[in-house]
């Protein structure tokens, strides 16, 4: 069985890393002039470009049992080409819909999920209305290429404003209003392509400038009605997008309910604790439902947590940190870039807490 990967960086890593048990070879696409060191020695790594025809790119690479995604900001033209000759999950249709804010937003609307509130704009008269409507703050997010807190901006007053606007063209921008939410969380499950469903734990997560920095599953103080809603959110997108492979969706829980804030059409940063021996990672159930093999496991009894490494961290605290488990990506060690994670896991949630707490300091 090959696999063949769009993208090169740490989640088709882990995915080729965990592919191992089932025997699968893996071929990367590198996209235009990425970095190709995390996957360097997992397996073939052939380079596309704009100018090069799916064709030429399957001539060079052998065609593969099934494509995937390992990011969906990939060139949507691009997908859908190459899904005419090879199976590709999850369907270039779900990626193009969640690699762009407007899409997505109106594909939630249209399942009847709740949402965050947004308006379009795309002018300063369309931008300066919506903020009226909601009050600052806001949160102001391009279509497209948002990721890690990237176009995006968190504004909170009249003068914040007017310095975007100095830079920044208020084209293909959606308006949300500041969410107060009480908890950010996420939930990832993956569909079979013969439609089984598996859903692991809701997360915690904890985010700084836009970039997660630790997430803790099961999450705590949830009501089983509240945690009922998401998950049932989630199976209602899964099923009437008949999606296949890992999603994940992450919302914000208030004290009413809760609200989606955005879709990730792969394996995601929130569930690299899922790598705990005890259960089936989301990076081996995304290979085993994009290849309509039997989902594993998830269901775990202990507490889990995750702690990333990020560039201009203490990595020799790190490599002493003998209460986690060590997972680096092979990547150059550059300021705010996600080097590695450490996996913590414990019977006890304060026990745990105070393991990730003491780990956070020192590095």
């Amino acid at each position: 069985m090959n696999v063949m990967i769009l993208g090169c960086g740490q989640l088709s890593r882990l995915m080729a890393l965990e592919g191992k048990a089932l025997n699968y070879e893996f071929t990367f696409v590198a996209i235009e002039n990425e970095p190709t060191d995390c996957v360097e020695g997992l397996g073939q790594i052939v380079r596309w470009n704009r100018n090069m025809s799916v064709d030429s790119l399957l001539q060079v690479s052998g065609i593969p049992d099934v494509v995937t995604v390992e990011r969906e900001n990939i060139d949507s033209q691009f997908l859908f080409e190459l899904s005419l000759q090879t199976k590709m999950y999850p369907r270039p249709e779900a990626v193009s819909t969640c690699q762009n804010r407007l899409k997505e937003k109106l594909a939630l609307s249209k399942l009847n999920v709740p949402a965050t509130p947004w308006l379009p704009v795309n002018d300063k008269f369309q931008l300066e209305s919506a903020v009226v409507g909601y009050g600052f703050p806001v949160v102001i997010k391009a279509y497209n290429n948002g990721y890690d807190g990237k176009n995006q901006w968190h504004i909170h007053k009249q003068a914040e404003l007017d310095e975007l606007l100095e830079n920044e063209e208020p084209v293909n921008w959606i308006v949300e209003p500041k969410i107060d939410f009480q908890t950010e969380a996420s939930i990832i499950a993956a569909r079979s392509v013969s439609g089984e469903i598996t859903l692991y734990p809701i997360t915690e997560n904890f985010h700084q400038s836009g970039i997660l920095r630790r997430s803790i599953a099961p999450i705590d103080g949830l009501s089983e009605e509240k945690a009922r809603e998401i998950k049932n959110a989630m199976i209602h997108i899964l099923e009437s997008w008949k999606y296949v492979g890992v999603l994940t969706m992450e919302v914000f829980i208030t004290e009413h309910g809760f609200m989606i804030n955005e879709l990730a059409p792969r394996v995601h940063n929130s569930g690299h604790w899922t790598l705990n021996q005890s259960i089936t990672s989301q990076f081996e159930n995304h290979l085993r439902a994009i290849t309509d093999k039997p989902l594993g496991s998830t269901r775990s009894d202990s507490v889990n947590g995750m702690l990333n490494i990020l560039g201009g961290s203490n990595l020799i605290e790190v490599e002493n940190n003998f209460e986690g488990e060590l997972v680096m990506y092979n990547k150059a060690n550059q300021l705010g870039r996600k080097l590695g994670h450490l996996n913590f896991v414990d019977s006890c949630r304060h026990n745990l807490l105070s393991k990730m707490a003491q780990a956070e300091s020192r590095i």
